[in-house]
């Protein structure tokens, strides 16, 4: 009797690993179909970015998950520090590997006035809800912690490649650089591992929007351009 209840369970156990995997599965499919097409039809990249903040969102909602995907008063000031230190850290080190060759750029103060918000409660968010607060928990669930991290961290780097975010008018990043590729990958490592130690969507949030501001201090992102 004793061996049917644990095949049982570990039945149980299977399924919803599989589910989860599913889950995850499903839904980077489509974000990262939404992601591709925006190179098309330009209007989709402003639905990516709703995707990425609401669907997370609303399933928590309809499911109350909400402390699965992160969104919890549990760590918040472990969060906050994690987050102000993480992004601390790559800000430093964006300014020291782009030492001598940036300048900050014309209008700076209102380049930040409105990208600081912008990074902080849009371009921050849409990718956090979704890739550290919808697909991460998924695969660690499904997977394993480590290796949940490291391909949520994979995905999250191959995604930079759909949307045109390299080469436009108020974007010099360069992502299909070696130098881009690794660093995208370090970025999407240190922001999984701060939310598996916080369990807490605030930690990457902020340290993410952190990461965005030193971008549009070195005048890689412009918000606001002029027309010679």
């Amino acid at each position: 009797y004793k061996d049917k209840e644990i095949r049982i369970e570990k039945l149980k156990h299977e399924r919803r690993k599989n589910k989860f995997l599913l889950e995850g599965l499903l839904g980077t499919i489509l974000f990262f179909g939404i992601s591709l097409a925006s190179r098309i039809i330009l209007n989709l990249f402003f639905v990516m970015i709703m995707f990425g903040i609401v669907f997370p969102l609303i399933w928590a909602k309809c499911t109350k998950s909400w402390e699965f995907i992160g969104f919890t008063k549990k760590n918040l000031r472990k969060a906050i520090f994690w987050g102000l230190g993480a992004g601390g850290v790559f800000m430093i080190y964006q300014y020291l590997i782009t030492l001598g060759n940036h300048s900050f750029p014309s209008l700076l103060g209102l380049q930040l006035i409105f990208g600081i918000p912008i990074w902080v409660f849009v371009l921050s968010p849409f990718q956090e809800f979704f890739f550290r607060g919808w697909i991460q928990p998924r695969f660690q669930k499904s997977m394993g912690k480590w290796i949940g991290l490291i391909l949520t961290s994979l995905f999250f780097t191959f995604w930079h490649f759909l949307p045109t975010f390299e080469g436009t008018s108020t974007s010099t990043i360069k992502i299909t650089t070696i130098e881009g590729i690794l660093t995208t990958i370090g970025l999407g490592v240190m922001f999984g591992y701060i939310f598996q130690r916080t369990e807490n969507i605030v930690a990457p949030w902020l340290a993410h929007a952190l990461a965005g501001i030193i971008m549009i201090l070195l005048g890689f992102i412009t918000f606001i351009t002029i027309n010679p």
